[in-house]
């Protein structure tokens, strides 16, 4: 759901169940046409900092002006932004990782792939992909899954089947 806010020119985009903040960030800035580097001019925030929410292994944790920056200027409540936000950094697995059959019910990130303990899918008990299965390609960071498809050779996320062996899986 996209609904443009008072400003004029920002469009509201509505966090999915479960998504992960990098994959949701990825949707809003492309939904404003941003850069990351303007968004974060417009939130006056430091763009390292964006930056890291994106990709979380590198990010820091957020204080509590910087979270209420976040939520005011992406018009969330705080409980849609804690959903959304990694758990604590050492927690975190640091290749992005999919579950092809829940990115077909629903094209997001789910924030809970990336925690070291989540090996397999909770829904299917599939294991995680790191990679493409059909290139072996590792997938990119989630805001940039504007397709949906390996970067590679494009097969789908949809389409790809989990590999026969964890040997095969990078990461």
């Amino acid at each position: 759901m996209i609904e443009l806010l008072n400003d004029g020119w920002i469009f509201q985009i509505a966090p999915l169940r479960g998504e992960s903040l990098g994959h949701y960030l990825g949707r809003f800035r492309r939904a404003n046409c941003l850069s990351q580097s303007a968004l974060a001019e417009l939130m006056l925030m430091d763009a390292r900092l964006l930056r890291g929410l994106e990709m979380p292994s590198l990010g820091q944790p957020l204080n509590a002006e910087q979270l209420k920056k976040l939520v005011c200027f992406l018009r969330l409540s705080e409980t849609e932004l804690a959903a959304m936000l990694p758990p604590v950094r050492s927690q975190l697995h640091l290749a992005t990782r999919l579950c092809p059959k829940c990115y077909a019910e629903e094209p997001i990130h789910r924030q809970a792939w990336q925690r070291t303990e989540v090996k397999h899918c909770d829904r299917h008990n599939a294991p995680l992909l790191t990679a493409c299965p059909a290139c072996y390609t590792t997938f990119r960071l989630p805001a940039l899954w504007e397709n949906g498809c390996c970067e590679c050779c494009w097969l789908p996320f949809h389409q790809m089947h989990p590999f026969d062996s964890d040997l095969h899986q990078l990461g």
